[in-house]
């Protein structure tokens, strides 16, 4: 456990005193707003329609589906664009698709299908509005104020899920669906004024690779990354957990007795509870780890969802709905923060998606499987198993614990000139096998050993494949490493455009644990019945 005593005067400014931040900031806020007034809307015009009720759990699957389906491509789009011109660009598609909705609605000739479809263009607007900003954050505020500026964006995210159904709500009462529709246009347009006013970071060069092969290079980075695998499984686990009190909490407030306005203040409890994670959050992780945030933030919505279950009346409800709602934001803005801490720009919001399908797909497979828990026994019944599989979740802070990695430079720097060949286009794309002769001294060769375990790592996730290391039988302490490559393209954009201070650093360590500057050979793979 670290312990730091920070006093008010050196404490850090809030990341919304930086103009940048603090518009990107209002962009999010602008962008949810929108979203969680439609389905209300949605749901209220399914409701009113003969047959229509059937439909209704319709509308969480379009608004959501579509968010887990997109992430990838986002995230690899996002990696080779200007962010902020992607997000006004799919903005304004959103803003054509409110403006349709408004019309069909106002008219009459709003039919289920298409309000299915103009949801799901929506819903693939607000996952790439999120992805993009929240990978531009480490762009705009300083690295120690990432924790803060992720628990901000949560506030943006949670608080707007309060105001945003109850101003739909209040709308639909005094006026009509569509007006209610009509409502989400205003923010979507902030949303663009606001856009136009900040300035894009640096587009990181991704060479000519193709879509399909950077989705997977995003993926293959995470997937051999350890502290990556780490950040998803606790986001998969958590989400999945905790939206078992999401999903019955109407059925626990209406047994309790509530009127309307009770379940409203209710629901309301768990945006508060995100409120007050975001206001404590950077004092936590100014004196603890994030291991110790994230597991604290398990055991919080654990004791929570136990309260839940046993709750005695509406007040001791929605006291467990403000724990898990602070648990949410405890949790989820230290993976977020952790995760964009971790991925260096190069493949910062492909990473960033594979985070949010975990979160996403978490929602989805929790909600399906603990709402049909709570269908063949009872809702407290379910909650008390959602309380253990939580509580099994602090058990992650021991057996797969986060490691601090403050200090490690993900800056982007060029890495070793590779040999320069004459080849053409063709011959170019053949995948390539990288040999690298070390001859290392006897006293060096334990930490030679421990270092190409680390090597081992940066090379698989910025495009090997197939990394082995060998002995020479002949020559005592020499050692070849090999991996393949799925082409020339790729290894030049290894070495020139993947490549971090802190990869440099292991290499450079490496290099000077050899008596001589190690080796480096090619060979392409020759195609089997093609003559040489």
């Amino acid at each position: 456990m670290k312990e730091v005593c920070v006093s008010s005067a050196d404490r850090p400014p809030s990341p919304l005193a930086d103009r940048r931040f603090a518009l990107l900031w209002s962009c999010v806020a602008a962008a949810y707003l929108a979203q969680w007034m439609l389905p209300v809307a949605a749901q209220w015009f399914l409701v009113r329609r003969p047959g229509g009720e059937a439909l209704v759990p319709v509308v969480a699957v379009v608004s959501t589906l579509p968010m887990a389906l997109m992430a990838i491509p986002v995230g690899v789009l996002a990696d080779r664009v200007d962010r902020r011109k992607l997000v006004m660009a799919v903005q304004s598609l959103v803003l054509l698709a409110e403006a349709v909705l408004v019309g069909l609605s106002l008219s009459g000739r709003l039919q289920p299908w298409s309000l299915f479809v103009l949801l799901a263009i929506m819903s693939i607007g607000i996952v790439t509005t999120f992805n993009s900003l929240s990978s531009m954050v480490p762009d705009l505020v300083e690295k120690e104020m990432i924790p803060a500026a992720s628990a901000l964006l949560t506030i943006a995210t949670n608080a707007t899920r309060v105001i945003g159904p109850a101003l739909a709500g209040f709308i639909l009462a005094a006026t009509s669906v569509g007006m209610a529709f009509a409502a989400a246009i205003p923010a979507t347009a902030l949303l663009l004024i606001v856009l136009s006013r900040l300035k894009s970071p640096p587009v990181t060069d991704q060479g000519d690779e193709g879509l399909l092969a950077a989705a997977a290079v995003g993926v293959r980075y995470v997937r051999v990354s350890p502290q990556a695998r780490k950040l998803v499984i606790r986001t998969f686990w958590f989400t999945a957990a905790v939206t078992s009190m999401l999903a019955v909490l109407p059925i626990l407030a209406t047994d309790l007795g509530a009127t309307a306005t009770g379940l409203g203040l209710v629901l309301a409890a768990q945006g508060v509870g995100a409120v007050l994670g975001a206001l404590t959050l950077p004092r936590m992780t100014a004196r603890f780890r994030q291991n110790t945030v994230v597991a604290v933030g398990f055991f919080v919505a654990a004791v929570g969802l136990g309260v839940g279950a046993a709750a005695p009346g509406l007040v001791v409800l929605g006291i467990a709905t403000t724990l898990v709602g602070w648990a949410w934001t405890t949790v989820l803005a230290t993976d977020q923060a952790a995760m964009q801490m971790y991925l260096p720009a190069w493949v910062r919001a492909r990473g960033l998606s594979v985070m949010m399908i975990a979160t996403f797909s978490g929602q989805a497979l929790g909600a399906a499987l603990f709402g049909w828990i709570s269908g063949v026994w009872s809702p407290t019944g379910m909650l008390a198993i959602a309380t253990a599989v939580m509580l099994a979740g602090v058990c992650l802070a021991f057996v797969l614990p986060l490691k601090d990695l403050d200090h490690v430079d993900r800056s982007a720097v060029q890495g070793w000139v590779s040999t320069e060949f004459v080849l053409s286009p063709q011959e170019a794309r053949r995948p390539v096998q990288v040999s690298v002769q070390y001859d290392v001294t006897d006293i060096d060769r334990a930490l030679f050993m421990r270092r190409m375990v680390e090597l081992r790592i940066i090379r698989l996730r910025t495009g090997a494949r197939r990394w082995q290391l060998l002995a020479d039988p002949d020559v005592e302490g020499r050692y070849h490493e090999q991996y393949m490559v799925r082409s020339w393209l790729e290894h030049e954009m290894q070495i020139r455009m993947r490549g971090t201070v802190h990869d440099a650093g292991v290499r450079d360590a490496i290099a000077a644990l050899c008596r001589a500057q190690p080796i480096t050979s090619y060979s392409f793979r020759v195609p089997l019945g093609v003559p040489v």
